[in-house]
């Protein structure tokens, strides 16, 4: 073939790409100059240099096809105070996930796609921990191991599920808009004269007294700073005494008509359940 300048030669049309086989031609420079070939697919395959793209509303974009799904789209703005983006499945399809992955996790951070569902360790790695700081600190801490959560603190020691601070200023905790609900509940209805354990994993006991005669109603040790209530739903005529040795104050608390209650909160360095308040026999009332 005679030489060509190479603005004669045939453009490459686009049903004729085969970046396998088509060649460049490369001047070998690391020797003595020598004329090489390499195909485009090696060319591109290790860049092994600082690529950079640069410009007013320069976009780069890799996915399956055009308009597709594009996996991660690049592009920049019109000028130096406009607006660019870096968007991961830019034509919001199921079929492109985003993972993160750190040194023990193969998903630190997960977002399926499919399933609309963004995920902070997705295989639940124990050492994976999440967390959100504020200007002065942690404003939400996750603890992957001990499976809780801190609000305004990164201090958690899995006895709960939750953990929230006070703050430095009010003291305050938290601040509810709403109603809260204590849908923790056990209900206990003890036959006639049968001793009763108030249980410490609900933080009410719905308490039915039975046809006659007297419940001695008992509870363990709380946790420090644990809050019980007990209520009576149901009545069939006897009662329930609240009398344990862990039970702070002299009066007995009776249990017996509809409605009595008692709300007891627990002082681990006195070992001691002391009754806030109550609607019964006793506890100061």
């Amino acid at each position: 073939m005679a030489d060509k300048k190479i603005t004669a030669l045939t453009a490459l049309g686009t049903a004729d790409v085969d970046p396998a086989a088509d060649l460049l031609h490369i001047i070998d420079y690391s020797a003595s100059p020598v004329n090489k070939k390499i195909t485009v697919a090696n060319l591109f395959d290790q860049v092994n240099t600082n690529t950079s793209i640069y410009g007013a509303s320069k976009t780069l974009e890799v996915g399956f096809a055009a308009a597709t799904n594009a996996h991660l789209t690049v592009a920049t703005g019109a000028n130096a105070t406009t607006d660019g983006g870096v968007t991961v499945n830019d034509d919001g399809v199921a079929y492109v996930d985003f993972t993160v992955k750190s040194l023990g996790s193969d998903g630190a951070i997960k977002v399926d796609a499919g399933t609309d569902d963004v995920t902070i360790n997705s295989d639940s790695i124990a050492a994976l921990d999440f967390t959100v700081n504020g200007d002065n600190g942690v404003n939400i801490y996750s603890d992957g191991g001990l499976d809780c959560v801190g609000i305004g603190t990164g201090t958690v020691d899995g006895t709960v599920t939750a953990t929230i601070a006070a703050d430095g200023t009010t003291g305050h905790s938290a601040s509810l808009a709403g109603n809260l609900l204590l849908t923790g509940v056990e209900t206990v209805a003890p036959a006639v004269n049968a001793a009763q354990a108030i249980g410490l994993t609900t933080p009410v006991t719905r308490f039915t007294t039975a046809a006659s005669g007297t419940n001695d109603l008992t509870i363990a040790d709380g946790t420090n700073g644990q809050i019980k209530h007990i209520v009576v739903i149901n009545t069939g005529g006897g009662n329930g005494v609240l009398n344990s040795t862990n039970v702070a104050g002299a009066e007995v608390i009776t249990l017996q008509h509809l409605g009595d209650s008692v709300t007891l909160w627990f002082d681990l360095p006195s070992s001691l359940w002391y009754p806030l308040g109550s609607h019964a026999t006793g506890a100061g009332s």
